[in-house]
């Protein structure tokens, strides 16, 4: 198993009624769908760009995943929303042409103008996006009195749905905007978010999807989530036996409660049975060493806040298993540092789901 996230280097909200305001450094990206102030007839938008290090990419794919098989999903975490349409759809595509984050803000006055904008890519409103003539494989989509927002690929386009009860956050898969970057088919500008086409300037809807952006002071930033299978379950020849019922007890054994974010640690399990068979020895049978199904899994919680930064994932965090007992690996980079976390454990036994949650808790710092 193995989960590794990064962190947006830059990001960006575009705004169709603002054509040339900058707002790089606000702590929150919209999406948005309102009647226009300025053209009252007419229908505005929000979308915003975000983009991920190419040094960062490039290091986990080099470094870590190698030849194995990934995906890669943006990760957005809603701040608040309002008048949302009973059914709505999240677009995403990687960028076509440069473009610099700024330093404005929504409100400053006078209106920042030093980064990108619905009209410009660069800042003192120069260069702007283009709005015919493209490059193989680019578009653009904006209204007659709203040219601009951005221009992107086509052929790497991802879409997530979402229903009436489904939860808001964004997890998206793009694996293949990921993938033609680390080959190089499309230079890595980052990726343009926004409302579906159908729905982005229909007048029949107004709605706000607010986001934490990368200068927001929670722990909800942007991340790219990057998956792939590292797992091994490998236990020929260990004279450790697996468990003999759904009563086990489980415990760390090398958690060394703080971590540095730049480590990786290989957590350890020691597995045993609550209510061992009978029988005799020269030793206690309760430091005897089990094995967890290779059915088994973690999950990575923020203590405080309790929300889940790893889920539980039957391909991506499968634990793995050696002559020594079960362990799994888990990459610091992606988790906020000066926070406290906890592992959670799932495994399948005679049928049966079990998660522990037995407070295995860890710091991670800077």
């Amino acid at each position: 198993m193995a989960v590794y996230k990064i962190f947006a280097e830059k990001d960006t909200t575009l705004y169709s009624d603002y054509g040339t305001l900058n707002s790089g450094m606000d702590p929150i990206l919209e999406l948005t769908k309102n009647t226009s102030l300025l053209y009252p007839s007419q229908s505005s938008a929000a979308r915003f760009l975000l983009k991920f290090a190419d040094d960062d990419i490039s290091e986990v794919v080099s470094n870590y995943i190698g030849t194995a098989s990934f995906s890669s999903s943006i990760k957005l975490y809603l701040a608040n929303s309002t008048g949302l349409p009973t059914d709505y759809s999240i677009e995403v595509f990687p960028v076509s042409g440069v473009w610099d984050m700024g330093t404005g803000r929504f409100g400053d006055s006078p209106i920042p103008t030093n980064g990108a904008s619905w009209l410009y890519t660069k800042s003192g409103k120069t260069v702007p996006w283009a709005l015919a003539n493209f490059s193989a494989g680019v578009t653009a989509s904006y209204t007659s009195i709203n040219s601009g927002g951005g221009t992107w690929y086509t052929g790497y386009k991802s879409t997530q749905d979402f229903g009436i009860y489904t939860n808001k956050d964004v997890n998206i898969d793009v694996s293949s905007a990921v993938k033609a970057f680390v080959s190089s088919s499309i230079s890595n500008q980052g990726f343009l978010v926004k409302i579906s086409g159908s729905l982005e300037f229909n007048e029949a809807y107004n709605f706000t999807l607010n986001y934490f952006g990368r200068d927001t002071n929670t722990v909800y930033p942007p991340v790219l989530e990057f998956k792939w299978d590292d797992s091994k379950y490998s236990i020929s020849g260990s004279s450790v036996t697996g468990v003999g019922s759904q009563d086990v007890r489980i415990a760390l054994a090398n958690n060394k409660g703080e971590f540095n974010q730049d480590e990786i640690h290989r957590f350890r399990l020691n597995v045993r049975d609550l209510i061992p068979t009978r029988t005799y020895a020269t030793s206690s049978i309760y430091t005897t060493q089990k094995y967890l199904p290779s059915s088994s899994y973690y999950s990575i919680k923020d203590v405080k806040s309790d929300i889940t930064v790893v889920e539980f994932d039957n391909k991506y965090t499968k634990i793995s298993a050696d002559l020594q007992g079960n362990y799994f690996d888990v990459y610091m980079y992606g988790l906020e540092p000066e926070r406290y976390y906890k592992i959670l454990i799932k495994t399948v036994i005679s049928g049966s789901t079990l998660i522990f949650d037995d407070q295995y808790f860890f710091k991670v710092t800077e």
